[in-house]
């Protein structure tokens, strides 16, 4: 249908590709399929499928603008060298859950195979040319021929239904996966013919050659499956085949068991299975300790034995990144984030009383030390029931700390037999190849921005800076310095202007670099979200972040504030909750997940989690600030009121201005006015909470100035279209005009 050029994106520079119509089918017909595809695939949000960028028209000729994939086709991919049937699987199960998205969106695609399926560098599979797509709801209303006696598709993929120009459904894309599978792990297509109308004989009738012996009888199954020219013997939806997919990655089979036994082996291999079963149950306290399944676990710090203070940062760091590297190992279900296990720095508690607490199966453990040149770590992995799982000591010359922590991660995903995927190999092979200097920098520099403190970002800045002058390719550097530019302008140590290009640079920086780095995606969906309001693209990065590394606290909790800011509260809350589970003795886990149940009017179950944030942390002001919120829209101005008044002791700009909004509630205007007077004194100034308490003193040109500020200089009003506390001036022509800034889609 039409002609891709590779281009370059000068405004957001960054590479696409751009899709022309072909001159030769500027018909009407297939101008309206071209915008068609544009409408359908810019619907769909799925990191596996393509991502239109802009469609347009220019000189007459149609054009469709799309991310640009620096790999080439499926069967490129494959040709390049012998892939194991794990690889093939592991690649398309990606693909596969792109078309169950866009099933789900009532979409059928009508032309799946290999050479619309496109392929990364890094090895990451995109779904591509939508352009015989159609909405499912429409049929009958829309030609399944593109002309007259000629039928849709590319013959070798068709399902029979398809190849025969009869009705399709979800089942017919099913079946087209079926053959793309099939041709990657066989190395030949199911179905063929010396002529197309052969080929099409082929796909109704015939029955394809059985796969190798060294296919597992489970993948013959699953592709077997795919391929009945029956339809209601398929699996009936993608996500059925995606379920039976992963199950397969996760539990492989040996090569070479049939996929269907006669019935007389089943009643022998039963009868072997009990006599196994027998055996095992008389063996089973000699069994290894490392048989045992981990699905979740939880890194406790490493001590630090160098016996010097100033060094503290480095077990820090070595304790960050291991739980990072295990964390994008997707056969974990669970990894513990830093802030719930730093709890566990020299307890006296048992490990099954910890793993218990956490919830996980198993706990790290180990310590680090560096002196005379060497490194050395020790590492154990132990069991909920106190069973050393495994243990290793690392010895190296130099400073080779992340190359250590990479091979403490494999070294466990090995033990406890988790599979790790192609790109989680590439990442942590990539992770281990750093310049000692630039990963103490690198280490240094995240140390301080856990801080949080002006002096604190401004020092990490300068580590991070220092980190990619040593080593220019160091892309968790790059995201780390997005993050401390981020920071310090959402805390109000600079303005939008000064914070904006460094942020977004440095994030998009490291995603040239790394594009599986999930903190790279995370940082510029943030810079998406809080500078540019582009929410369809803030929200693409946040979940390709959360899709990298699902154990990411960080990721989850920014994928739902992003959706909290849409009002997308169902989506949001699970989001929150699952990063409550990820760290659950975080207290920023508690506290974000309480402010989207205030921010859904859901105050009351707003309280619990609010007052478990406060717990873990009663040092920090924030969450019982945020109690307070929600006392005061529950018109509890008598609990509100005592929180405001011992927090604004701090004398921050938030506080005092939110306790001024109090007393001119409460009648006590020249508290207020006092109040709100140290208010804008005070630095950095919340130009929401100022506006809101002159608000309440009835000043509302005041308001509108302090407001019209705050979108001015981006400063956290992404939450403006949801927050209870502008409910007041929500009628208001001038907060309407301020909303329409932020460019939001309607509530879905």
């Amino acid at each position: 249908m039409g002609e891709v050029f590779r281009a370059f994106d000068t405004k957001l520079n960054r590479p696409v590709a751009i899709k022309f119509l072909s001159p030769t089918l500027a018909d009407e017909p297939a101008r309206r399929r071209f915008q068609r595809e544009a409408q359908m695939v810019s619907s769909l949000n799925h990191p596996h499928i393509l991502t239109v960028y802009d469609a347009g028209e220019t000189g007459g000729k149609q054009y469709l603008v799309t991310e640009y994939v620096d790999g080439g086709t499926l069967r490129e991919w494959s040709a390049e060298e012998k892939r194991t049937w794990q690889q093939v699987v592991e690649l398309l199960t990606g693909v596969a859950d792109g078309l169950a998205a866009a099933h789900a969106a009532n979409i059928l695609h009508r032309d799946i195979k290999p050479a619309n399926i496109l392929v990364t560098e890094s090895g990451y599979a995109k779904l591509a040319d939508f352009g015989l797509a159609k909405r499912e709801a429409l049929s009958g209303q829309e030609e399944t021929a593109t002309l007259t006696g000629v039928i849709a598709g590319t013959a070798p993929y068709m399902s029979p239904e398809q190849a025969s120009g009869g009705q399709l459904d979800a089942r017919s894309d099913i079946f087209s996966f079926g053959i793309v599978l099939y041709e990657a792990v066989a190395g030949r297509r199911p179905f063929s013919g010396k002529t197309t109308l052969e080929t099409l004989q082929n796909v109704v009738h015939g029955t394809a050659l059985p796969l190798g012996e060294d296919i597992p009888g489970s993948l013959k199954v699953i592709v077997e499956r795919a391929l009945q020219k029956d339809p209601s013997e398929r699996y009936q939806s993608m996500r059925e085949m995606v379920g039976e997919l992963r199950r397969l990655l996760r539990q492989p089979e040996s090569p070479g068991m049939p996929a269907r036994l006669p019935q007389i082996w089943i009643w022998a291999a039963a009868v072997a299975l009990l006599l196994v079963a027998v055996a095992g149950a008389w063996r089973f306290w000699l069994r290894p300790a490392s048989s045992q399944q981990v699905r979740s676990i939880a890194v406790i710090p490493l001590k630090n034995l160098s016996g010097d203070p100033s060094q503290e940062y480095i077990a820090e760091g070595a304790t960050e990144e291991l739980i990072a590297n295990l964390g994008q190992i997707h056969a974990f279900e669970k990894v513990i984030s830093r802030t719930s296990s730093a709890r566990y720095t020299n307890t006296a508690k048992s490990m099954p009383e910890i793993a218990r607490e956490l919830g996980v199966d198993a706990i790290v453990e180990g310590s680090i030390q560096r002196g005379g040149g060497r490194t050395r770590v020790r590492v154990r992995l132990v069991s909920d029931t106190d069973a050393q799982l495994w243990s290793q000591a690392y010895d190296r010359e130099g400073g080779d700390l992340l190359g250590i922590e990479t091979d403490v991660a494999r070294a466990i995903a090995q033990e406890i037999r988790a599979q790790i995927t192609p790109q989680e190999r590439e990442h942590l092979a990539r992770a281990g190849k750093i310049d000692p200097a630039a990963q103490e920098a690198y280490l240094l520099g995240a140390y301080h921005v856990l801080r949080e403190t002006e002096p604190d970002l401004r020092q990490a800045i300068e580590y991070f800076e220092k980190a990619i002058r040593l080593q220019p390719d160091y892309a968790p550097a790059y995201a780390g310095l997005s993050a401390a530019w981020q920071d310090i302008g959402a805390f109000g140590w600079a303005g939008f202007h000064t914070t904006d290009q460094p942020a977004r640079q440095a994030a998009r920086k490291a995603l040239e670099l790394d594009s599986n780095l999930a903190a790279a995606h995370g940082q510029l969906g943030k810079v998406l979200m809080l500078y540019d309001w582009d929410w369809s693209g803030a929200e693409r990065e946040m979940r390709r972040a959360v899709e990298l590394d699902p154990n990411s606290l960080l990721a989850r909790v920014t994928l739902g504030d992003l959706l909290t800011a849409l009002g997308r509260f169902p989506e949001a809350l699970e989001q929150k909750r699952r990063a409550v589970a990820v760290d659950p003795l975080s207290a920023v886990a508690q506290s974000s997940y309480g402010r989207t149940l205030y921010r859904a009017r859901r105050y009351q179950e707003a309280i619990p989690p609010l007052q478990r944030a406060i717990e873990l942390e009663p040092q920090v002001t924030l969450h019982p600030d945020r109690l307070a919120d929600v006392y005061e829209r529950m018109g509890r101005i008598e609990k509100a009121l005592p929180i405001r008044q011992k927090n604004a002791e701090e004398s921050s700009s938030y506080t005092l201005a939110s306790l001024s909004r109090i007393y001119a509630r409460l009648g006590r205007i020249k508290e207020a006015q006092v109040t709100l007077a140290k208010a804008i004194r005070a630095e950095p100034p919340n130009t929401l909470s100022l506006g809101l308490a002159y608000f309440a003193l009835g000043d509302k040109d005041r308001c509108f100035e302090w407001l019209n500020k705050g979108v001015d200089d981006r400063q956290n009003v992404i939450f403006w279209k949801v927050d209870p506390q502008l409910d007041p001036v929500r009628s208001d022509p001038r907060f309407q005009a301020l909303i329409a800034r932020l460019k939001m889609p309607e509530t879905r």
